[in-house]
């Protein structure tokens, strides 16, 4: 039995399928499988994991036609015969050291779940880490979602993660099969949280996310497939009270339902924003004063116009926002100031001129 089973939904990817593949196929780890998934990709993705299975034996493809995202990871989480899992995205690109790391880290602990940090990665060699897991609990701390669910208020990254295989097999948890961007797993880690799933995480950021200017289709998109991230993060609220740990998730849980689909309908092209707003109402029926804190003024007030079913006023407010953000943006041509922690840079006209 391989230790880790690395599963690669692959999709219209070409530009960047050599560096992910090799990325997982250099890992320090040797003893892994590794199941790219051609999920009936157009381009020559499906060749080329055929190129690097004839090379190393590891590598066992698997050919389907087009059935979105889901149906691709869930193909190779049936076909996988390791100890854990792994998702790859195959736009991405992971560590040298990323499964050896938590591969020992999970046997260490004997959890079903162990999650990194990870990188933005904008090209060109620039890298941005998000290190909110670190602030989760500390390494080597076991826990679960009853006791901190303060993992589930962070970004959802089911691929900054490795899984038990029984664990996921026992539970019957995959990922809803759903087509198209429509965040599919934002209900597959509730699932694995609420399952009862021992938890730890690990403070590296060891896979790195392409955020390339328009390369995320979630964030790029302005159609009426937007409205399906409430529609699953309802989903997720669903498995919670099935499992019977919505109270201790309920408040941070809605601060990652603000962010994804509250953020995602600012951006929602105006035909759209009626039916988006309508999943919202629902969404936030069942939003209380406890779970006010954390969130700005300003996020209450949008909060507020939902809950109230005022589209007319949350619609203004998203013109309103939207103009501001085109000024912003307009303004960022010119003279851009980052100065933070991790950023220290000022830019005049595109050029750097501090850094």
């Amino acid at each position: 039995m391989p230790k880790i089973s690395v599963i690669m939904p692959t999709y219209k990817v070409e530009k960047y399928f050599r560096q992910c593949i090799e990325s997982v196929i250099n890992q320090t780890l040797t003893d892994i499988e590794i199941i790219p998934v051609d999920d009936g990709s157009p381009d020559n993705c499906g060749a080329i994991m055929d190129e690097y299975a004839a090379k190393d034996p590891r590598i066992k493809p698997i050919h389907q036609p087009n059935g979105g995202y889901g149906k691709a990871v869930n193909a190779g989480i049936e076909a996988a015969t390791g100890e854990y899992i792994g998702i790859v995205e195959t736009d991405d690109f992971i560590e040298p050291d990323m499964y050896e790391k938590l591969y020992n880290q999970a046997k260490k602990f004997d959890v079903d779940v162990c999650k990194c940090d990870f990188n933005y990665y904008f090209g060109n060699n620039k890298y941005k880490k998000y290190g909110k897991f670190s602030l989760v609990a500390p390494e080597g701390e076991v826990f679960t979602i009853k006791t901190n669910p303060k993992i589930f208020e962070y970004h959802v990254s089911i691929w900054s993660a490795i899984y038990r295989r029984e664990y996921l097999n026992q539970n019957n948890i995959r990922v809803i099969e759903t087509r198209s961007a429509s965040y599919q797993d934002m209900p597959f880690a509730a699932t694995v949280f609420a399952q009862g799933a021992a938890i730890t995480v690990l403070h590296e950021a060891l896979i790195n996310y392409r955020a390339e200017e328009g390369m995320n289709s979630s964030t790029i998109r302005t159609d009426g497939w937007l409205k399906q991230m409430p529609v699953m993060c309802m989903e997720a609220m669903k498995i919670f009270k099935e499992n019977n740990c919505w109270e201790e998730v309920k408040s941070v849980a809605y601060r990652q339902f603000y962010n994804c689909s509250v953020n995602m309908f600012f951006q929602t092209e105006t035909q759209y924003q009626k039916a988006h707003f309508e999943e919202l109402v629902k969404l936030f029926a069942d939003f209380d004063n406890k779970c006010a804190f954390g969130f700005k003024k300003k996020e209450l007030r949008v909060i507020n116009m939902i809950r109230k079913n005022d589209f007319k006023r949350m619609r203004r407010f998203t013109q309103r926002f939207k103009f501001f953000l085109a000024i912003r943006k307009a303004r960022q041509k010119f003279v851009s100031i980052r100065w933070n922690k991790e950023e220290k840079e000022i830019r005049i006209f595109g050029r750097i001129i501090h850094a």
